[in-house]
């Protein structure tokens, strides 16, 4: 997401930061570590991603794209910038009738400052309690509204960024659209005449794979510290912008599920740590042994503390401490309005070296 700037701030290297961060001296940053590479051992589902124009200075269609039978997620991401309130809708619509099921409906909160927008974002995806399902007819060629961000309009500057998730038989069209605010009659009035609104330099919009599925090669502890690094490690997918009908990359993998399998083996235990490398991140992450009941961690909880990974490659968080020999899972998908890479620093603890 191009809208934030890099801060050039930065506070002394020392400083003692909750949630893990402890001086230099002791710093787990200053490790060592063997960068594992990961392959892709699937890919699922159907990403509709709706991020340019970012700043959208007039009523259109901000993005469209084909969801495949299967999952699908919309993942949204706008500032208002046309003048006056608006309203961000997500909608769908078939050439012929039929029921999808939306299984979630989540938004992060709208902020001119953007980093809160996709930090609360992040977080409630990964612990918001599911919905109950809902299904809902497609009448043929009608575009059906799914979401709408904000019923009471959506204050000028602000960015909004959202997801809608649902499940389809048959193939649906999905979509964005930023459009005055106004009533329900005047909002399906404005949806049903929209155009389609031009990409913005940065070009990032399209529709990808929804869940990408990575793991490394067995790690022995033995040969000492590793590091997983996501924005390093492996490419960032590639999609296709059916509106413009060019190929994109989704630089920063917005929207799309990360499913981590870190293979490892040993004897003893080992420390976990998130370490920031391309700029701010806050964000919410999912890691575990068991798959189905992962742990949450979050880099964007340190009240009266600067941002994680403001104007250094030193912030970390701890993460817990792990057995050897046991897969450990983690999963995230990208907060919007930060950068990658992270890295995830696997530490042996020293009485499990010194047993060898």
């Amino acid at each position: 997401m191009s809208i934030l700037k890099k801060s050039i701030a930065s506070l002394a290297a020392a400083m003692t930061m909750a949630g893990g961060m402890t001086a230099f001296a002791s710093s787990p940053v200053d490790e060592t570590y063997t960068t594992l590479p990961l392959k892709q051992t699937k890919a699922e589902g159907t990403l509709i991603f709706s991020d340019c124009p970012e700043y959208a200075d007039q009523a259109g269609i901000l993005y469209e794209g084909t969801a495949a039978p299967g999952k699908g997620r919309v993942y949204y991401y706008h500032v208002n910038e046309t003048g006056g309130p608006a309203r961000v809708l997500v909608y769908a619509k078939s050439d012929k009738k039929q029921p999808i099921t939306v299984n979630r409906r989540i938004k992060g909160d709208a902020s001119s400052s953007y980093i809160p927008t996709g930090a609360t974002l992040s977080f409630r995806e990964a612990v918001g309690e599911e919905e109950k399902p809902e299904t809902v007819t497609l009448l043929p060629g009608k575009k059906t509204i799914l979401f709408d961000d904000d019923p009471h309009g959506i204050a000028e500057e602000d960015l909004v960024s959202g997801m809608v998730e649902i499940e389809t038989k048959k193939p649906v069209t999905l979509g964005t659209a930023i459009l005055p605010d106004g009533d329900a009659k005047d909002l399906e009035k404005a949806l049903d005449t929209a155009l389609p609104l031009p990409p913005d330099t940065h070009e990032m919009r399209g529709t990808f794979a929804r869940d990408i599925y990575l793991e490394n090669e067995t790690w022995d502890f033995a040969k000492g510290p590793a590091d997983i690094s996501i924005g390093n490690s492996y490419p960032f997918q590639k999609g296709q912008d059916e509106m413009s009908h060019v190929e994109r990359e989704n630089t920063g993998d917005y929207g799309i599920t990360y499913h981590v399998t870190f293979h490892n083996s040993g004897s003893g235990k080992y420390n976990l740590y998130i370490n920031a490398q391309g700029g701010v991140y806050m964000g919410t992450f999912q890691i575990g042994t068991n798959p189905r009941l992962l742990r949450v961690y979050r880099t964007d909880d340190r009240l009266g503390r600067r941002w994680f990974g403001n104007g250094t490659e030193r912030d970390y968080i701890s993460c817990g401490t792990w057995d050897m020999g046991k897969d450990l899972y983690i999963r995230f998908i990208p907060a919007g309005a930060t950068y990658l890479p992270v890295r995830f620093l696997m530490v042996p603890e020293k009485e499990s070296l010194d047993r060898k």
